[in-house]
């Protein structure tokens, strides 16, 4: 997959759209290292082509330049994982805040064709809940997110 598709797929949307101008590879490199993750696919070109993204009234979390304290990648991640209850497991990485507390993340656990699956954390359902996947890759969540916003506009 290539940065391409998720270009591809904004284009898509008719509202208003705002990114980074992508993170660099040691951003990215230290983000892997002191969450224990590696990135894959698409949200790895994610991060290196956009770094973050707006669509719309949607954050999604990100790393680089130019990016707010509320939508860093890292820091979202690392709070969600020690200061939240329940805490998100090492493995998540949370790119996206639903506005109820519930996130959309990036499972780490496997990768599958060079992509990462995503999955909806609820925060109410406690530690131990069951993850299904919400998407088969960063890519795909992100057109999914872009055809709700557009109906609901």
């Amino acid at each position: 997959m290539s940065a391409g598709v998720i270009r591809t797929i904004l284009q898509d949307f008719q509202g208003e759209i705002e990114h980074g101008p992508g993170a660099t590879a040691e951003e990215i490199a230290d983000c892997e290292r002191e969450l224990g993750v590696r990135f894959a696919g698409s949200f790895a070109d994610y991060l290196q082509t956009f770094g973050w993204l707006s669509v719309g009234a949607n954050e999604i979390y990100g790393l680089g330049a130019k990016i707010q304290s509320w939508r860093q990648l890292k820091e979202m991640t690392l709070s969600e994982r020690t200061e939240m209850y329940p805490p998100l497991p090492p493995y998540l990485v949370a790119f996206y805040n639903d506005g109820f507390g519930n996130h959309a993340c990036l499972d780490t656990r496997d990768i599958v064709d060079d992509e990462q699956s995503i999955v909806f954390w609820n925060h109410e359902a406690g530690p131990d809940q069951h993850l299904q996947p919400i998407a088969n890759c960063f890519a795909d969540w992100l057109h999914q997110l872009i055809v709700a916003e557009q109906r609901s506009g």
